[in-house]
């Protein structure tokens, strides 16, 4: 598979104004992604994650131009067994966004997607520790209906492509282009200082791309970085 894991951008620090963060990718080839936390509570957080994207690599496949996971660390870097953690949860559609070529049938907004997906709480396959994402590896499936076979997380399929579609998918069952995710933490969080403190992650394909913000200082001194947006919403 096709490889493309350029590391760019940075994010902006402003002093924590609510319980709500966006962040924005961005890359020259055309791949992008919008991605938002929002503390519901002290032990929920919600995560919308939409493809965004306008053109690919041209190494790209079909499957590689899927959005599959979004990754973070909730603590000190690395895997602390103090941190918080993700316990349970479950994804749903996003407004304005439908599912293309699920086996099952046609989704829209609201549609329960969790079966499609899963969550982790661990370093590896390039994610960062705390995640969800439509791959197999490291993740414990959410459970809920199986709507794109085979009945167990099966990414890239079930992932989030950009509208319009930019490489045939050949059959490939997707979301155009959103899904929320509501994650139930096992302790209390009280902002979201991690997130600016240790960097978002997303993940195209299985591993044909992997983006970071804010980027790591070493590799902006060497190849040097885009600075695209990051902001916090008042509200």
């Amino acid at each position: 598979m096709a490889r493309f894991t350029t590391l760019f951008a940075a994010m902006f620090a402003l002093p924590l104004a609510s319980a709500s963060e966006l962040f924005l990718f961005s890359d020259p080839s055309g791949l992008a992604a919008e991605v938002e936390f929002d503390l519901l509570g002290p032990t929920t957080l919600e995560v919308r994650a939409g493809n965004t994207s306008t053109g690919v690599p041209g190494s790209f496949d079909s499957a590689d131009q899927i959005l599959t996971g979004i990754s973070w660390d909730f603590g000190l870097v690395g895997i602390n067994g103090s941190d918080p953690a993700i316990a349970s949860g479950s994804v749903e559609i996003g407004p304005s966004s439908m599912s293309i070529d699920f086996d099952a049938g046609a989704f829209g907004p609201g549609a329960d997607v969790s079966g499609e997906y899963g969550y982790g709480n661990m370093d590896g396959s390039g994610a960062l520790p705390n995640f969800f994402s439509g791959n197999t590896a490291g993740a414990t499936p959410f459970g809920g209906p199986n709507l794109d076979g085979p009945d167990s997380i099966d990414g890239p399929q079930g992932g989030m492509v950009a509208n319009p579609v930019l490489v045939p998918l050949g059959g490939l069952g997707a979301i155009q282009d959103e899904v929320i995710a509501t994650l139930t933490i096992d302790q209390a969080l009280s902002d979201l200082d991690f997130l600016s403190e240790n960097g978002v992650r997303i993940e195209f394909g299985s591993d044909a791309a992997f983006f970071t913000i804010p980027e790591p200082a070493n590799f902006c001194l060497l190849f040097g970085c885009m600075l695209i947006a990051g902001s916090r919403r008042v509200g």
